[in-house]
């Protein structure tokens, strides 16, 4: 009987395993989307072409089919109501009346637009193609409807390569000339060595105000670029990236201003050291244009800012383009005071007629207000630098101009050969003191050479 019995459960076994395997359907995963059946018969750059009065809006009348990849759409926030596409032509802005364009058209997906009863303009020359309307009785460039957007655009195959195009800053027009034809307007380019001047900001305004924002970024050759970025952006909050490398962005235009767009913080690849290369000759270079707003503290990666009497740090100066460094004992109620701003070490061994220069300017002249330059071989580091020994190289005590501020003027080259051989740590150190001793020192382009 027990024989029988596990005759019968192995047999039931077997046809329940069968059962199982035979239940098993391999299902197909749903065809990706692919190219409709429909050819372009005009690439982005003719179509663009077709625009040559800034400011007007040329409606297309025939029936005119272009073809792109989708290489910005508005997931991030960045972009509102519009997409961004190119071909090997050029690039193209797209108005699209509907939200959340990223679900339907994102970036990768190759699309098919219908261009016939379009409108093709510009705003303040970057291009965009829509439709024409009145706005208040006047002719605008609006949205293509939500409801009409299929009959104008088809979605074709998705996940397209999306590359930038690598160039420079002359590829774009040179620094000041922005051409309204410029083949890499609407499109996804690459900079490289780029940085922001202000590290302590972030990408766009995160007050109740939501204002879009312009964040200035340089190069090493001093090239100035902006990007700028919505408030509504989701990243619009984060710390802007604290190095330096390459940017990825829709390039556009307003007016005669070069303008990029990041699609998200990922867009900025910024992993190299901040720092440029230095010159050769040059052993040490700070330009102060990462500095933060004017009258905050004046912080940068390895100098000291000390305020060993009176408690009184160096400052940001800003003023328009210029950045650099001041030190004042106006206004801060300490009848002396004795503040240090000493650079990272330098290390002299090996060179051959080393130098220090830099820029200086005084204002408001009050009194003997002292700025000194000094070198230590033995300072430690510590906030008490009065404590090391020091050498003095330089010295000013301004006595003009007694309103307003100087211009910055080189001090020449100061001698450093006594220190060759060791390493070494240059000091600024402001002597002063409210009311009677407050003359406001400012200094720039602080730079060691040697041969």
């Amino acid at each position: 009987m027990n024989k029988i019995l596990k005759l019968i459960t192995a047999v039931l076994m077997v046809a329940a395993t069968f059962t199982f395997s035979a239940c098993k359907k391999s299902f197909d995963n749903p065809p990706a989307a692919s190219d409709p059946a429909i050819v372009a018969n005009t690439t982005i750059k003719a179509l663009k072409a077709m625009h040559t009065s800034a400011g007007a809006y040329d409606v297309i009348t025939s029936d005119i089919i272009i073809s792109g990849i989708v290489v910005a759409d508005d997931k991030s926030g960045n972009l509102y109501k519009q997409l961004y596409i190119q071909d090997a032509t050029g690039g193209l802005q797209i108005l699209l009346d509907a939200n959340s364009l990223y679900g339907t058209y994102p970036v990768g997906r190759k699309i098919f637009i219908k261009c016939k009863d379009l409108c093709i303009s510009d705003y303040n020359k970057t291009m965009e193609l829509g439709v024409k309307a009145l706005v208040a009785g006047l002719p605008s460039i609006e949205g293509i409807p939500a409801n009409l957007i299929s009959k104008y655009v088809i979605g074709g195959s998705l996940s397209n390569p999306v590359v930038p195009q690598v160039v420079t800053l002359a590829q774009l027009g040179g620094t000041n000339n922005t051409n309204m034809q410029d083949q890499y307007i609407g499109s996804l380019v690459q900079l490289d060595n780029f940085a922001f001047s202000n590290l302590n900001a972030t990408y766009s305004d995160t007050s109740a105000f939501k204002s879009t924002v312009n964040l200035d970024l340089r190069n090493c050759s001093g090239d100035a670029i902006i990007i700028r970025t919505s408030a509504y952006a989701n990243f619009a909050g984060q710390p802007v990236a604290q190095g330096r490398g390459s940017l990825t962005a829709i390039y556009t235009v307003f007016n005669n201003t070069k303008q990029f767009i990041i699609r998200d913080a990922s867009d900025v690849n910024f992993t190299n050291p901040y720092a440029c290369p230095l010159p050769p000759g040059t052993l040490f270079l700070e330009d102060f244009e990462s500095i933060g707003a004017n009258n905050g503290t004046l912080t940068l990666t390895g100098w000291k800012n000390i305020g060993e009497v009176g408690n009184v740090s160096y400052q940001n100066a800003v003023f328009g383009s210029v950045k650099c460094a001041k030190i004042s004992a106006f206004n801060t109620g300490s009848s002396t005071v004795t503040s240090w701003f000493i650079m990272p070490s330098v290390n002299l061994t090996g060179t051959t007629a080393p130098k220090l220069s830099f820029l200086e300017a005084a204002g408001y002249a009050t009194g003997p207000t002292v700025l000194e330059v000094l070198v230590s071989t033995n300072y430690n580091g510590s906030n008490t630098p009065s404590t090391s020994t020091w050498t003095q190289v330089w010295t000013k005590t301004a006595t003009t101009p007694t309103t307003g501020y100087g211009t910055l003027t080189s001090v020449g080259n100061i001698n450093l050969s006594a220190f060759i051989g060791q390493t070494v740590y240059i000091a600024f150190k402001y002597s002063g003191g409210d009311p009677t001793k407050t003359t406001t020192y400012e200094f720039d382009d602080v730079k060691v050479t040697a041969q």
